[in-house]
C-alpha cells in the first residue's frame, strides 16, 4: 500500500509556501515550528509512563467515579500490551475495539497502541451485517475486544466472522459472555499476564484506523500513523490551550475522531484528566461539570444547548464545538451566558483536526477557524485545478497527521490529488485565512453529529432481490441535522412495500443510519438476480 506518497509533497510545499496571514490569528502558545516536533516524538503510552509517579486520576468513569491513577493506567497498558505481544499480536496485526466510553476500553486501546498492533476502532452502535462487513476477512485481524453490551447485541454476528478467534470482554464480570465457536476471555484473566512489554513503536508505524471514507463514498478503514496521532493531538492541544490543569469530559464516542483526539488523547498527553461518559446524558454531565470541576468540553452543538438549558456551564473555561454546523444563535447565547466563547473546530476521520477558531476571531460567527500550525490548505476548483487561498472551492489539505491511506490502495486515488487530501467540503477562505463552510461535494449525511455514507445504504437496498436501483440522500431535520431517505426503482411485478424495504435496511445498520422514508420511483423489467 502506497501510504506515504503525500508526505513528501507536504514537506516540499512547506518549504516553498509564502507567509500565511492566519499565523497572526494563532494564540501565543501555538507552536510555530511544527516540523521540530518530529524530533520530540513520544509514543502515547510513553507519555503516560513518564507521568506514572504523579498523584491523582488520569481516567475517571463518570457514571461510577471509578478511577485509573496514572500509575495504575501505566501498569494496565504494560500488562495488556505485554500479553498481546506474547500472543504474537504486534506489528502487522490488528486488534478491533468496540465499546462505549468505558475507561477499561480506553485503557485497552492504549495498550494496543503500545503493542505495535493497529488499533481498529469500531463504532459501538454497529450491528449485524454492518459489523461482519467491517471485520470479515481482514488480514491480521483475529482479536476483538468489546464491552458486554456490544457482545450481547452482536453475539451471533461475531460467531460468524471466521477470522476472529479471540474475544476479550472488557468488563470485570467473572463469567465472560459465551460466543459460539470463539474463545472469550475476561479482562481480569488477561490482566494477570506477567509478559514484559517490548517497546519498538516507530513514528510511521500504523497506530489506529477508523471505518470511514467520505471521499471514496464507502465505509473502509482510514489508517493513521503513531506520529500523526501524537503530533496532531500535540499541536491541537497547544493551540487550544489544553494543559495539565485540564479536566476533559469525554462525551462523544472515543471511537470517533472528536472523542479520540480532542477529548481523550490531547488532554492525556498534556497531563490532563479525562472523565468518560459511556453515552451522552445531559443531566449527569451537568452534575459532573460541577462535582469533578470539569473545565473542558469538545462536543456537538446539541450538547452545549442542553447544558445551557440546565444552567450547567459555569465551570467550563474551554468549549469547542465540532461534528455538525454550529447555529449562530447558540454560539451567541453560549458566550452571553457563560462569559467564554464557544469555538468551532473542523476535521475528518481521514485528517484528524485541521482548523480551530482561535480566541482572536471568537466574535466571527459561522467560521470553522483558521488552519492549525502545520496544516497547508489549497482550493480545488470545478476545473480540477488547485489554487492558493483566498477564494472558494473544495478544500484540499496537507499535514503531518493526514491519514497514511485507506485500506484499499485503489481508493486512495480518489482521496488524494497531487499529494493533497481532498476533503469533499466546499470552503470559503478569506484573505486573512478565516474559513467558512459553504457546502459538500462528497455524498455524506450528518445526523446528530454522526456521519452516514449514502452509498453504503444504497448498496444494502440494491442487494434486495426486488430493487434495481436506489438513491439515498439527507433530508433536513432541524436540530438533529439530516435524516436518510431513499427512492428506489423496483423490478417489474414486484409487490414489496416501502415499509418492507425500510425494515430490510434498518435491521442491518446502526440506529443513526436507519432510513426514515422510502419512495418508489417506478418499475422496470429486469431478470431477477
Amino acid at each position: 500500500m502506497k501510504y506515504l506518497t503525500h508526505a513528501v509533497a507536504t514537506r516540499v510545499w512547506c518549504e516553498a509556501s509564502p507567509a500565511k496571514p492566519w499565523e497572526e490569528l494563532w494564540p501565543p502558545q501555538a507552536p510555530r515550528d511544527v516540523e521540530a516536533l518530529r524530533e520530540r516524538f513520544t509514543p502515547i503510552h510513553e507519555e503516560i509512563f513518564k507521568r506514572s509517579s504523579r498523584e491523582g486520576c488520569a481516567l475517571i468513569q463518570g457514571e461510577t467515579g471509578y478511577c485509573y491513577t496514572w500509575k495504575s493506567l501505566a501498569s494496565f497498558i504494560e500488562r495488556i500490551g505485554g500479553w498481546l505481544q506474547s500472543k504474537g499480536v504486534s506489528h502487522g496485526a490488528q486488534v478491533a475495539v468496540a465499546s462505549e466510553n468505558l475507561i477499561e476500553a480506553i485503557a485497552f486501546s492504549l495498550a494496543v497502541l503500545a503493542s505495535g498492533a493497529r488499533l481498529v476502532l469500531i463504532d459501538p452502535l454497529t450491528v449485524g451485517e454492518d459489523l461482519e462487513w467491517q471485520l470479515e476477512g481482514r488480514r491480521g485481524l483475529e482479536t476483538l475486544a468489546a464491552s458486554r453490551g456490544f457482545l450481547e447485541r452482536n453475539r451471533e454476528a461475531v460467531s460468524r466472522i471466521d477470522n476472529i478467534s479471540t474475544v476479550i470482554e472488557l468488563s470485570s464480570n467473572p463469567q465472560p459472555l459465551e460466543v459460539g465457536g470463539v474463545e472469550v476471555l475476561g479482562l481480569n484473566e488477561v490482566l494477570s499476564s506477567t509478559a514484559a512489554l517490548e517497546d519498538d513503536v516507530e513514528p510511521d508505524d500504523d497506530s489506529f484506523s477508523i471505518y470511514y471514507a467520505g471521499i471514496a463514498g464507502r465505509t473502509m478503514q482510514a489508517i493513521h500513523s503513531h506520529l500523526g496521532l501524537w503530533m496532531g493531538s500535540k499541536v491541537f492541544a497547544a493551540t487550544a490551550g489544553i494543559d495539565r490543569e485540564t479536566v476533559s469530559l469525554l462525551a462523544t464516542p472515543f471511537t470517533h475522531v472528536l472523542g479520540l483526539q480532542a477529548s481523550l488523547v490531547a488532554p492525556l498527553i498534556q497531563g490532563g484528566t479525562v472523565v468518560a461518559l459511556q453515552r451522552w446524558n445531559p443531566r449527569l454531565a451537568a452534575r459532573l461539570v460541577s462535582s469533578l470541576r470539569i473545565n473542558y468540553l469538545a462536543g456537538v452543538p446539541l450538547m452545549f444547548q442542553q447544558l445551557l438549558d440546565l444552567g450547567a456551564t459555569s465551570g467550563l473555561r474551554l468549549a469547542i464545538s465540532a461534528g455538525a454546523p454550529l447555529p449562530p444563535e447558540l454560539q451567541r447565547r453560549f458566550g452571553r451566558e457563560t462569559g467564554i466563547p464557544l469555538l468551532q473546530a473542523y476535521g475528518m476521520s481521514e485528517s484528524l483536526i485541521l482548523t480551530f477558531q482561535t480566541p482572536k476571531i471568537a466574535e466571527i460567527e459561522g467560521t470553522i477557524g483558521v488552519p492549525l500550525p502545520g496544516v497547508e490548505v489549497s482550493l480545488l476548483g470545478d476545473d480540477g485545478l488547485l489554487s492558493p487561498p483566498p477564494g472558494v472551492g473544495e478544500l484540499v489539505v496537507q499535514a503531518p497527521w493526514v491519514m497514511k491511506g485507506y485500506e484499499f490502495e485503489e481508493e486512495n486515488s480518489k482521496a488524494f490529488i497531487d499529494g493533497w487530501l481532498r476533503t469533499g467540503d466546499v470552503i470559503e477562505i478569506t484573505d486573512r485565512g478565516v474559513m467558512f463552510f459553504r457546502g459538500v461535494r462528497k455524498r455524506i449525511i450528518k445526523y446528530k453529529g454522526y456521519a452516514i455514507l449514502a452509498r453504503d445504504l444504497e448498496v444494502i437496498l440494491e442487494s434486495h432481490p426486488d430493487v434495481l436501483e436506489a438513491r439515498v440522500w439527507g433530508e433536513p431535520a432541524g436540530d438533529v441535522g439530516q435524516i436518510p431517505v431513499a427512492s428506489v426503482v423496483l423490478r417489474a411485478g414486484s409487490s414489496v412495500t416501502p415499509e418492507d424495504l425500510m425494515e430490510y435496511v434498518n435491521q442491518r445498520v446502526s440506529f443513526y443510519k436507519k432510513i426514515r422514508r422510502v419512495e418508489v420511483e417506478g418499475y422496470r423489467y429486469s431478470p431477477a438476480p
